[in-house]
C-alpha cells in the first residue's frame, strides 16, 4: 500500500501578511516542470509553481504529501516546500525508462487560507517513450446511487506495481498512462486521505486487461467477510412479511419463494407466493397512485365536474446525475403468503441462498409472533342515551288559540 509523508525542507513555515487589502482568490499554479510529454527527462524532483506563497501547515488532508500522487507509486510522496514552489518526487527517485503521472489533488491553500479547488497532472517519461493505455470509467457510491468525486484509484499489476489516480467531480477517472497488461483495478473512498483502503471504507475492485475495451464502471460500498443473516421478520399487514437482513443483499441476483421456508410450531410449511424487493415495491406504489389519480379523473368526468389542468411542463432542469447501472443493494424482502397468518402465533423463517455483495451466502433462521388481534370496538352506551333523554326538559303542547 502507499504510504504518504511529508520532508518538511527549505524555508521556515510562512504566516499571513498583516494588514494589506483582503484576499479571496485561491493560489494559481503557473507552470510544472518537466513539460508533460517530456522524454528522457534527468530532473529529481517535479516542480510546481504558484503565484503566492503555498500554506505549508495543518493536519490530516492538509498535509501537503498528501495533496500528491504519484503513479507508479514508489513508497512515500517526498516533498520539499519552498513557499511559492513545491518540489515532489518518489520515495527512491524516478526510475529510469519509466513513465511517470504526477498529480496535484485540490486543496492547497495559501496563507489566508484560500483553497485551490482543481488539480493538476504532468505526464513524462524518464525514457524514450510513454505508453498509451490507460483505464478510464466512473465510480459510483453504490448505496447513494450517485457518483464518487475524489476516489482514490490503484491499478495494480501482478507484480505487484500500483498505478494511482483519482476521480474527478463527476466521479469519471483515467489511470494512465500504462503498459499493456492485466491489473486489478480498486476504487477507494478514502474518507482520511491516507492514500490507502482503511477499515470501514467503502471501494470496489474489478479484473481489467489493457488495451481496455471500453469504460469500466466501480460501485463503492463497505464489504466484509461475513454472508448476510435474517435480522428480523415483522408483519407487513396479514398477508406480508418484511424481512430485514444484517448486511446488504446483491440486488443482481434473482429472489424467488423457493428459497424461504415458513412453518408454525407444528413444522408444517405455509406456501408463500411472491418475493417483492424494494425497488419492485417502490414500483407498485407509483402504479397505485397513477390508478388512484386517473380513477378520480374519470369520476369526476362522469359527474361532469371540470376536471383540474393538467400539471405544467416543468422547465428543463439541470442533467441528472448518472446513475450506477445495478440498483443500490438493499436489506429488506418483502414475502406474500396466500392466506392470512394466525394472529398471536410463533412462526419459524428459514432462508437459503441470500447472496451479499461480498458474494458470500450462508443459510440463515429467525423465528417471529404476529401481532395479536386488534380489540374488538366498544359496545353501544344505549344507558348513557336514555339518560340523557331522561334529562331532558319536557315540552308542553300549546292549546289553541291561547298564547
Amino acid at each position: 500500500m502507499l504510504a504518504v509523508g511529508a520532508a518538511a525542507l527549505g524555508c521556515a513555515s510562512a504566516s499571513p501578511p498583516p494588514g494589506g487589502p483582503e484576499d479571496h482568490a485561491p493560489p494559481r499554479l503557473v507552470r510544472v516542470t518537466p513539460d508533460t510529454n517530456a522524454l528522457n527527462v534527468t530532473a529529481s524532483n517535479v516542480t510546481f509553481y504558484f503565484d503566492e506563497t503555498i500554506n505549508d501547515r495543518g493536519s490530516g488532508a492538509q498535509e501537503l504529501a498528501r495533496r500528491f500522487l504519484i503513479s507508479p507509486a514508489d513508497g512515500d510522496v517526498r516533498v520539499s516546500w519552498h513557499r511559492s514552489r513545491i518540489d515532489v518526487r518518489p520515495h527512491d527517485g524516478f526510475r529510469p525508462n519509466t513513465a511517470y503521472s504526477v498529480s496535484m489533488l485540490p486543496g492547497l491553500s495559501d496563507l489566508r487560507g484560500n483553497t485551490l479547488k482543481s488539480g493538476a497532472t504532468v505526464v513524462f517519461s524518464t525514457g524514450p517513450t510513454i505508453p498509451t493505455g490507460s483505464i478510464t470509467g466512473t465510480v459510483f457510491d453504490w448505496a447513494a446511487e450517485r457518483p464518487a468525486p475524489l476516489a482514490l484509484l490503484q491499478a495494480m499489476t501482478p507484480d505487484s506495481t500500483f498505478y494511482l489516480a483519482q476521480s474527478d467531480s463527476l466521479g469519471n477517472f483515467a489511470v494512465k498512462p500504462l503498459p499493456p497488461g492485466r491489473y486489478l483495478v480498486r476504487a477507494i473512498i478514502d474518507a482520511n486521505s491516507n492514500h490507502a483502503l482503511d477499515r470501514n471504507e467503502a471501494f470496489d475492485s474489478l479484473t481489467v486487461v489493457v488495451p481496455l475495451a471500453s469504460p469500466i464502471e466501480l460501485r463503492t460500498a463497505l464489504r466484509d467477510t461475513i454472508a448476510p443473516r435474517i435480522a428480523t421478520v415483522t408483519s407487513s399487514d396479514s398477508v406480508s412479511l418484511r424481512v430485514t437482513f444484517d448486511r446488504p443483499l446483491d440486488p443482481t441476483q434473482h429472489f424467488t419463494v423457493d428459497q424461504f421456508v415458513l412453518a408454525g410450531d407444528d413444522s408444517v410449511p405455509i406456501p408463500l407466493v411472491q418475493v417483492v424487493t424494494p425497488p419492485q415495491e417502490a414500483e407498485r406504489t407509483r402504479a397505485r397512485q397513477q390508478a388512484t389519480a386517473d380513477s378520480m379523473r374519470r369520476v369526476d368526468s362522469l359527474a361532469g365536474k371540470p376536471l383540474p389542468p393538467l400539471p405544467r411542463t416543468p422547465a428543463p432542469a439541470a442533467k441528472a446525475p448518472r446513475k450506477p447501472s445495478v440498483p443500490a443493494p438493499f436489506t429488506t424482502l418483502l414475502l406474500e403468503t396466500p392466506k392470512p397468518l394466525t394472529p398471536n402465533t410463533r412462526y419459524r423463517l428459514k432462508a437459503r441462498g441470500m447472496r451479499g455483495i461480498n458474494g458470500l451466502q450462508q443459510e440463515s433462521e429467525r423465528s417471529f409472533t404476529t401481532p395479536k388481534p386488534p380489540p374488538p370496538p366498544p359496545p353501544r352506551d344505549s344507558t348513557a342515551r336514555d339518560s340523557t333523554a331522561r334529562a331532558r326538559p319536557a315540552v308542553t303542547p300549546r292549546t289553541p288559540g291561547k298564547p
